[in-house]
């Protein structure tokens, strides 16, 4: 809480989602209730990069009305980045201009919206204001497909990621039953670590949908058995249906596939390309008709099938965070999300517990000893991709807004 008028920043980062300018969407509204304590919203272009450069939007919250057609709008509006800062006994450079600039637009609410890494930049954003004395509630919205980040029931964007892989898995499907005799299909699902969004697919088996194999980054892949299966099961049925995510690793955790061997600032391999590789496999060992199908940026590009539970709660969440902070004091939380006795709460949880670490799917939802995902993560899944918002013109194309 701040005594006097101020400003709000906000800035989106790392891989955008069809939720993340929904987040946006609730803090302007909740913004322009608030004309005694709420002066602007200065938004980053590029995330921290554009901080840094003083390339920033600067918002009036009664003009939120112009902002509706955002919950239909794919990617990051206002721009994302993958910078990473320093630590601040390293170089202060960065922090020092940061500074400057808080205080140059009387910046004392930060609302940063992203994942894992995005945590740890307002972590230390937020360490560099408290040693210089400078008063500013620090908020994270959280934001991921892979949904990863500790602490919460879930993250923005993953419901609407995983209610498109599971109609883009049934599509196929249905167009490979088409054939008396059809493909082994490998559908690549995005996921480094965590199998989340590969694992939401299980729920068409409720739906008579022949899910054959799924493979997650959790359980150890051995080629050798992988391709026995493939066989068996091909041979048998004609059909072969298989769902992996790009990051599977082999028993020495080493990466099935890896197509670069660069890495980002924050020291993550770009994956892509494991669905081409088995397929070549298939191909060259069994010699039967195969398809790779890499999913791609499509899965957290999608704004024509978004889930309403998703974007509904995705502004909420932005809402309560900004009333929150307007009645106390609330420095370097992320916003949780509970679920419990059918309904959402939101509370706050430490970004320090937050930053830098990973949440990958555990025990409650897979059985580690056959491998298998549990009935649990069905009912999971159910509950996020619920409800359809209309997002097209009368065109036919996403009624999205221009920039």
């Amino acid at each position: 809480m701040f005594n006097e008028k101020a400003n709000i920043l906000y800035g989106q980062s790392g891989g955008p989602t069809s939720a993340i300018n929904s987040s946006f969407l609730g803090l302007i509204k909740e913004a322009s209730k608030h004309k005694n304590k709420i002066d602007k919203i200065i938004c980053m272009h590029y995330g921290i990069e554009g901080l840094l450069n003083e390339d920033l939007f600067i918002i009036d919250p009664n003009n939120y009305k112009k902002y509706a057609k955002l919950e239909n709008t794919s990617g990051a509006y206002f721009g994302s980045n993958r910078y990473k800062l320093k630590k601040i006994n390293e170089d202060e450079t960065d922090y020092k201009k940061i500074l400057d600039i808080f205080k140059k637009y009387n910046i004392h609410y930060f609302f940063y919206n992203g994942g894992n890494d995005s945590m740890d930049t307002i972590n230390k954003i937020d360490a560099y204001l408290k040693l210089n004395n400078y008063k500013c509630d620090t908020i994270g919205i959280p934001k991921t497909i892979d949904n990863d980040l500790i602490g919460t029931d879930f993250s923005f964007g993953f419901p609407s990621s995983a209610k498109f892989v599971i109609n883009s898995v049934l599509n196929v499907y249905n167009d490979d039953m088409s054939y008396k005799k059809g493909r082994v299909n490998i559908i690549e699902v995005m996921g480094r670590n965590a199998g989340w969004l590969t694992a939401s697919s299980i729920i068409l088996k409720d739906y008579n949908v022949d899910i054959d194999l799924i493979y997650l980054p959790e359980f150890t892949f051995n080629i050798d058995k992988f391709l026995t299966k493939v066989d068996e099961i091909y041979s048998k049925k004609g059909h072969c249906l298989v769902v992996v995510s790009e990051g599977i690793k082999n028993n020495n955790n080493k990466l099935i596939y890896q197509a670069n061997i660069k890495k980002d600032e924050f020291n993550h391999h770009s994956l892509g390309g494991v669905s081409s590789f088995l397929a070549s496999l298939v191909e060259e060992k069994l010699n039967f008709k195969v398809r790779a199908i890499e999913l791609s940026l499509l899965q957290r590009a999608n704004s024509f099938s978004p889930s309403k539970t998703d974007l509904t709660l995705a502004k909420k969440a932005s809402s309560f965070a900004l009333k929150k902070v307007l009645k106390k004091d609330i420095n370097n939380k992320m916003i949780k999300i509970t679920y419990k006795n059918n309904r959402y709460i939101f509370s706050f949880i430490d970004i320090s517990k937050v930053a830098n670490k990973e949440r990958k799917m555990d025990e409650n939802y897979l059985d580690y000893t056959t491998k298998t995902i549990k009935e649990e993560y069905k009912n999971y899944i159910k509950r996020l991709i619920k409800g359809q918002i209309n997002t097209f013109s009368k065109d036919g194309i996403i009624d999205y807004l221009k920039k």
